[in-house]
């Protein structure tokens, strides 16, 4: 028994008509007949009973129209489902994130991929880039975007944009765009960073971007988590350099002046990940970098 008998039974038992059953499937009027007597063979009792005038189904031929046509219409739909799956359009997708990418490019991405594949589930973790590879190697996220490279080499990191830093004040600091020009004026101010120490590419940047000024910044109070950063920094507790993304934030009592530096943001996975929904997501993320107008 294969699913080609089951098939040619079921339209013929919809249609009762050999001839016409037979042009349809493009096939003889005896080769159909012997599909249905095989089945019948297999089966070890009648499906169809037939007389010169007409053709109609026994007890068991109705009892499996009933069944096959069910079985039938759910085997399709895993078969669709196989596909799907196969393309990478459903499954689940555990994305990790620095704080700075949602805002904007975050949104911008996960809008173009959902119209693409609107079946994936997404769970989205902001996490720092030092917990970023662990949490990759063992396969609690399977991607993510951070703005450093890894460095382990079971896994592999792409660049998708640069963007500038800015200098972030409280809407009433003195220092104005048009006075503005540059750190080294900042000397004396308060500082709310992410750590500058060696464990981290970023914090490294920002420490050798203060050292090209002559200074090491005052900082009263450390974080890593951007929207903390401007919470503060509006509360007048102290100035900050963040990524350009964040100048879109909705934090009132905020000023942003543009820097002549920039950040990276990589996009990092595990190497050689078969996963069709990662690949999706990758190529996504490749074509928005392609972008003219990103960053």
């Amino acid at each position: 028994m294969n699913l080609h008998h089951i098939r040619y039974f079921l339209r013929l038992a919809d249609k009762l008509h050999y001839w016409q059953t037979a042009d349809e499937l493009g096939i003889t009027q005896s080769s159909l007949s012997r599909h249905v007597q095989a089945l019948e063979q297999e089966l070890g009792c009648r499906l169809l009973q037939r007389s010169q005038r007409r053709v109609r189904l026994t007890e068991a031929g109705q009892l499996l129209q009933a069944e096959w046509t069910r079985l039938l219409a759910e085997l399709d739909a895993v078969h669709r489902y196989a596909r799907l799956v196969s393309a990478g359009e459903v499954g689940r997708l555990r994305l990790g994130h620095v704080g700075s990418v949602a805002p904007q490019w975050l949104p911008r991405l996960l809008t173009a991929f959902a119209a693409r594949c609107p079946q994936v589930q997404l769970e989205l973790l902001e996490v720092g880039a030092a917990q970023s590879e662990q949490l990759l190697l063992t396969y609690q996220l399977d991607l993510g975007f951070w703005r450093e490279p890894a460095q382990n080499p079971a896994l592999e990191s792409t660049a998708v944009f640069s963007e500038p830093l800015v200098l972030v004040l409280p809407a009433a600091h003195p220092v104005r765009a048009g006075t503005f020009t540059s750190l080294a004026a900042l000397r004396e101010e308060r500082f709310i960073l992410p750590s500058l120490g060696e464990e981290g590419a970023y914090g490294r940047a920002l420490r050798q971007m203060f050292e090209g000024y002559g200074y090491e910044p005052q900082r009263t109070i450390t974080s890593d988590f951007g929207a903390t950063i401007l919470s503060l920094v509006a509360a007048g507790l102290g100035v900050s350099v963040l990524p350009a993304s964040y100048a879109g934030s909705p934090v009132a009592g905020l000023r942003f002046i543009p820097l002549p530096h920039h950040s990276t943001v990589y996009l990092t996975c595990r190497r050689n990940d078969p996963s069709a929904v990662v690949g999706n997501l990758r190529a996504e993320a490749a074509r928005l970098a392609a972008s003219p107008a990103v960053g």
